[in-house]
Order: C-alpha cells, then structure tokens, then sequence
C-alpha cells in the first residue's frame, strides 16, 4: 500500500514538474514572438 502511495505521488509530482517546464517554454515563445513583432514593426 505505501509503494503505491508512492508511486502515485511520484508520477503527481513529475507530472507537476513537466507542466512548469511546458509553461516556461511557453512563456519563452510568446516573449520571443512578442520581440520580433517589436523588431519587425520598427524596421517597417
């Protein structure tokens, strides 16, 4: 019983760790969008 309680907690926990990890990439991609919109609208 503990080994499973474990476990779920275990894959709860990566699982937590994967989705701030997707988050961040996320929030990069957006920033680096959102910097070159900036840059291509400035050289127009």
């Amino acid at each position: 019983m503990e080994d499973d309680d474990y476990k779920k907690y275990y894959e709860t926990d990566e699982a937590n760790l994967d989705s701030k990890s997707d988050s961040r990439v996320i929030l990069f991609l957006i920033v680096v969008a959102v910097i070159a919109f900036t840059y291509w609208t400035a050289v127009q």
